[in-house]
């Protein structure tokens, strides 16, 4: 029997690593988009890192089902991306103070999806 902390340990292995796929393929499609050269490797790369989206995705959910499941990582994914945004492609000029407060609201709700957060046994 795995112990409520490995369970946890693994659910939380199992979303960082779709978030991580999920900003990377965020990356990867910005960065082809603004180049000149839409038929360049890296139109291949967001055509192969694209599915691996989706099924760590499903992996996640089917752990801890779609509601918290999708909340978590797209409330994960949409820090991770504006963090990419603002260090990686300086947009720090982009965004409003009240942008930021939205930013720490997404943040809270990640911490109170987790809170009731059980595990199926």
């Amino acid at each position: 029997m795995v112990s409520p902390v490995m369970e946890k340990l693994e659910i939380w292995l199992y979303v960082i690593g779709a978030v991580a796929v999920a900003l990377f393929a965020n990356y990867l499609a910005a960065t082809w988009a603004s180049k000149d050269n839409k038929f360049s490797l890296l139109l291949l790369a967001v055509v192969i890192v694209s599915p691996f989206v989706f099924i760590t995705f499903g992996l996640v959910t089917s752990r801890i089902g779609v509601a918290v499941g999708s909340g978590t990582i797209d409330a994960l994914l949409t820090l991770g991306t504006v963090m990419m945004g603002l260090v990686l492609f300086q947009e720090w000029s982009k965004l409003s103070m009240y942008q930021y407060a939205g930013l720490a609201f997404v943040l809270v709700g990640i911490i109170l999806l987790q809170i009731s957060l059980k595990t199926e046994v």
